[in-house]
């Protein structure tokens, strides 16, 4: 059988449900904040922030995501034909 593989923000917020019994709410109104995964506890980081992209950045990336799809795209058919 293989593993399904699962971030640790997934990780952490499956444990709080666990130790809150599967209950959301119980989570969210969670007291123990001394528990090492407290800050965690709603299954996102609060210490990253949304980052601001300049237009430049968002255009680079716009060119980088169309190369990426681009070469996959072309890997597949190259694959498919060798195939049959």
């Amino acid at each position: 059988m293989e593993e399904k593989r699962i971030s640790a923000l997934k990780a952490i917020r499956i444990k709080c449900l666990d130790c809150c019994c599967g209950s959301s709410n119980e989570v969210k109104l969670c007291t123990v904040t001394g528990c090492a995964l407290y800050p965690f506890r709603e299954g996102h980081n609060p210490f990253t922030t949304k980052r601001e992209w300049t237009e430049e950045q968002r255009e680079a990336q716009r060119v980088r995501i169309a190369q990426n799809i681009h070469s996959v795209t072309r890997e597949k058919t190259e694959n498919h034909a060798s195939e049959g």
